[in-house]
């Protein structure tokens, strides 16, 4: 039997989180490219989001912009309200903010706002996407990273907030799985994008998880680009809740 077809995603609807730059904007265009039409959300960076849509729509492929801070509920219904009142039948969290230190010394508002962006907006778009998502047999995946089950030097709030998407995504699948909608993850291993390179020890981080890693290089935005469109597909209709480790095989050695 062959798969192709599976990765077709035509007369889907898919919203990519954070989906203006980096990573998020290369899970849109993988999206698009697949026949997906995107809605990238973004927050501050207009210009950006502007130029990944412009992307898509020069390789054939369909994108709006939904403006939103993900922090506030209200903005988040107001997006589904507005941009996305057509129902999604994809969503993909991939906003993520947090700042690079220890977790001891961050601050009770830094931590409330990389909880809030990295783990509740998960829940408050299923919340508002799922009579969509239900209706049409949708598919919620959640891009965490090696974090949320390891200690990763000045990683503080970040690897925490990623360890409660990773629960929220069991529990979601769980609770889900029953109304036709799949939720999963996806944790990736030290990725060379630039906002990963803002990293304070990000030299000393990426020679030791070459070293380490069998594959001998570091994760790119396409290797897991690949992951989640299978995730987004229905060859992944018998995973429910599951995170999925894509690094190269670096968190099996030691």
């Amino acid at each position: 039997m062959r798969y192709d077809s599976f990765l077709d995603l035509t007369g889907r609807r898919a919203l990519v989180t954070g989906g203006s730059r980096g990573l998020g904007a290369v899970l849109a265009q993988t999206l698009a490219a697949h026949g997906a039409h995107v809605v990238i959300n973004y927050v501050r960076h207009e210009a950006e989001a502007l130029r990944t849509q412009q992307a898509i729509r020069d390789a054939g492929g369909s994108a709006d912009l939904a403006p939103a801070n993900l922090t506030k509920p209200e903005d988040i219904r107001a997006m589904f309200a507005g941009p996305l009142r057509e129902g999604i039948d994809i969503l993909v969290h991939n906003a993520a903010i947090g700042s690079f230190k220890p977790a001891h010394e961050v601050r009770a508002n830094q931590w409330d706002l990389t909880m809030n962006v990295n783990a509740r907006a998960l829940l408050l778009c299923v919340q508002e996407a799922l009579p969509s998502l239900a209706q049409r047999g949708g598919r919620v995946v959640a891009v965490s990273s090696l974090g949320g089950a390891r200690v990763i030097p000045e990683y503080g709030a970040v690897g925490v907030s990623k360890a409660a998407l990773e629960a929220l995504t069991r529990y979601l699948g769980v609770e889900l799985a029953g109304r036709g909608v799949h939720v999963n993850a996806v944790a990736g291993g030290l990725l060379d994008l630039p906002s990963v390179r803002q990293h304070p020890g990000f030299g000393q981080l990426a020679a030791d998880t070459i070293r380490r890693t069998p594959s001998h290089r570091l994760g790119t935005a396409d290797d897991i680009a690949r992951i989640v469109l299978f995730l987004c597909s229905p060859l992944s209709d018998w995973m429910v809740g599951q995170t999925l480790v894509a690094d190269g095989g670096m968190s099996l050695t030691v």
